[in-house]
């Protein structure tokens, strides 16, 4: 995260709009609006989400959640755990989710793309399917659906990339293939430029993936909770 840190209960207030997403919500993809109708205790008391076809959305128990948060001129995020749900005066069907202590303030909406500190072995594969050797970089992000990692040279656009990353915490190990997407070129002090090259998985389990999401909300609290202690 690299916005203003903000005390959570300073920024939220009933009747503010939220954008909710689960932890199987997909990148790129908006989430479930709502609303906030009440704060009692530690919960926040929002409006139930519902589908394209009006039916209500539930989380899973315990469920992480991802919330955007309408500000002045801004957004915040946070993330919040579900708790449970009913009603308010028996009629307005609402979900219970936990209270964060930390908000960030930030402009941009949507996913997040979260920097860790792994090193993923990569084997670039041209157009008429030859496989280069196996190389070792440093991976600049990892999101849902795919990851930036650091590499000599340029790179072609839509060509492929074999991946291998080891011990990602409660995920294992990560083989899969996937697509080039971007490449930037990146300057740097006193030393030769490096390109951040953006790769799309392929082919990626759902319940891979879920491991991936759930890891990196652990990674995002880890770094609010850095944040915050400095």
């Amino acid at each position: 995260m690299a916005g203003e840190l903000v005390q959570a209960r300073n920024i939220l207030a009933i009747g503010q709009r939220l954008e909710i997403f689960f932890e199987n919500s997909e990148e790129g993809t908006s989430g479930y609006s709502s609303r906030v109708e009440d704060i009692v205790g530690d919960d926040l008391v929002v409006a139930m989400p519902v589908d394209e076809r009006h039916v209500p959305v539930i989380p899973r128990a315990r469920e992480n959640l991802y919330v955007l948060a309408a500000g002045d001129g801004c957004h915040f995020r946070f993330f919040s755990t579900y708790r449970k749900h009913g009603r308010i005066d028996g009629r307005l069907p609402v979900l219970h989710m936990s209270i964060p202590e930390i908000a960030e303030r930030f402009q941009k909406r949507g996913l997040f793309r979260v920097k860790v500190n792994l090193i993923v072995t990569v084997r670039l594969v041209d157009r008429e399917g030859q496989i280069d050797a196996p190389v070792r970089v440093r991976v600049v992000d990892l999101s849902g659906s795919g990851m930036a990692f650091v590499w000599p040279k340029q790179v072609p656009l839509n060509s492929d990339a074999a991946l291998e990353i080891n011990d990602i915490p409660g995920v294992g190990t990560l083989e899969l293939m996937s697509r080039i997407m971007r490449c930037t070129r990146i300057e740097r002090e006193d030393d030769l430029p490096v390109y951040h090259v953006g790769v799309q998985f392929q082919s990626l389990s759902r319940a891979l993936r879920d491991k991936i999401v759930r890891y990196l909300f652990q990674v995002q609290r880890a770094q609010v909770g850095r944040e915050t202690n400095d």
